[in-house]
């Protein structure tokens, strides 16, 4: 009798059978992952706001025929998954680990230096859209010739850390850039602020927030300083104490990066003649406060709203100033750390921030007879922005 053999399979068919077992596991893994993941989208509420980058997040775009067919809808809803997706900031801090343990110092367009910084890039300008904009500055200003005019415009800590960004990168010029922006402002009474000047022979670290986009309080000391100079008012370094507020800030530049261990202290001026002696109204809010600060603040993610609250359409604040200067102030958020230096000066400052503010602009000069106009904008914010020339063209 024969003996039955088997003939055994070979190891390159014995192989490709496990390696197809295996690839089909992944595979169903995958498409469960991403099943799961879109049961949880469903069933989980979508998020208006981002706590910790501190910004408006994308919400699920509305189906058009016009939407579908120029791609928007596609590009919309990929900005909105990415937006709302499950546990989004956990995922990102993973990514930000894994990157620093593969000498990566770049995530989600912040940029990580060797002493601790993150930095995000200087912004390219529309030459067309920046002469829009000094147009309408310098058009404001020779229409309301009374108007002492000034200008801080606050660089980003990438180019006061430039030696610190990583090798190869390339961006605009921001020096060329504020230099361009000067010349084009000439010709009109507006006081131009050097903040580069006001910074020489400060420790360049501590202008800056290490997980912020911000200028720190100290930086914005500097600029008041030579704002006071260029207009005369006198103002003095031992008139003014600051006080440490928070030593636990985590800025919106950590929350983009991933980054949860760096922390920041902030810090409030004060000037000596004016504590306790202004009001401030939020005018759109309907409320009225006897400070500028607000300390409810200091136990939210975002600490610099410690400033003014936040950024408001119109705020209003009267002073018991022994002067009738009375101030205009148009900004952006850079100012509000700035604001309660100003307050010895003026005996009222009107404070605009023309991304929020749609109400007549020549309803507010018919009210105050003002004195001095100050353009208050990081210089990221001030070329980006759409808002302010509309505002100053409105203006009869």
């Amino acid at each position: 009798m024969k003996k039955e053999t088997s003939t055994p399979a070979s190891p390159t068919t014995g192989g490709r059978k496990n390696n197809g077992v295996i690839y089909t596991c992944i595979t169903l893994g995958f498409l469960l992952c991403l099943f799961l993941t879109g049961v949880v989208m469903l069933l989980t509420p979508d998020k208006a706001q981002s706590e910790t980058e501190n910004r408006v997040l994308a919400q699920r775009p509305r189906l058009t025929w016009s939407s579908l067919t120029d791609g928007s809808f596609m590009r919309d809803y990929e900005t909105y998954l990415t937006d709302q997706f499950p546990h989004r900031d956990a995922w990102v801090s993973l990514r930000a680990g894994v990157s620093t343990l593969t000498g990566s110092r770049e995530q989600n367009g912040v940029y990580r230096t060797k002493s601790g910084f993150l930095l995000e890039k200087q912004t390219p300008f529309d030459p067309s859209q920046l002469s829009e904009l000094t147009s309408a500055i310098k058009s404001f200003l020779k229409k309301n010739k009374s108007l002492t005019g000034g200008m801080i415009l606050a660089p980003n800590a990438s180019l006061l850390l430039q030696e610190e960004m990583p090798y190869g990168l390339r961006q605009p010029d921001q020096q060329k850039q504020l230099k361009d922006i000067h010349a084009q402002l000439k010709g009109v009474d507006l006081k131009w602020v050097s903040c580069l000047k006001q910074y020489e022979g400060v420790d360049t670290h501590s202008l800056y927030y290490r997980t912020d986009h911000h200028w720190t309080t100290r930086a914005a000391f500097r600029a008041f300083l030579g704002l006071s100079k260029a207009w005369k008012l006198g103002a003095k370094e031992e008139n003014y104490t600051f006080y440490p507020v928070a030593t636990d800030f985590s800025g919106t530049l950590a929350a983009t990066y991933g980054e949860r261990r760096l922390r920041d202290t902030v810090e409030v001026c004060i000037p000596k003649e004016s504590r306790g002696k202004y009001t401030v109204y939020y005018e759109a809010q309907g409320k009225k406060t006897a400070t500028l600060f607000a300390s409810e603040k200091l136990q939210e993610k975002n600490k610099y709203e410690v400033f003014l609250g936040g950024n408001f359409d119109k705020v209003i604040i009267s002073t018991t100033a022994n002067t009738e200067n009375a101030l205009l102030l148009f900004k952006d958020s850079y100012a509000n750390c700035l604001i309660p230096m100003l307050t010895p000066y003026f005996s009222k400052i009107v404070v605009i921030d023309p991304r929020y503010f749609n109400d007549s602009l020549s309803a507010v000069m018919e009210e105050t007879t003002f004195t001095h106009a100050l353009f208050v904008y990081n210089a990221n914010t001030f070329l980006e922005d759409r808002s302010l020339a509309p505002l100053l063209k409105s203006a009869k």
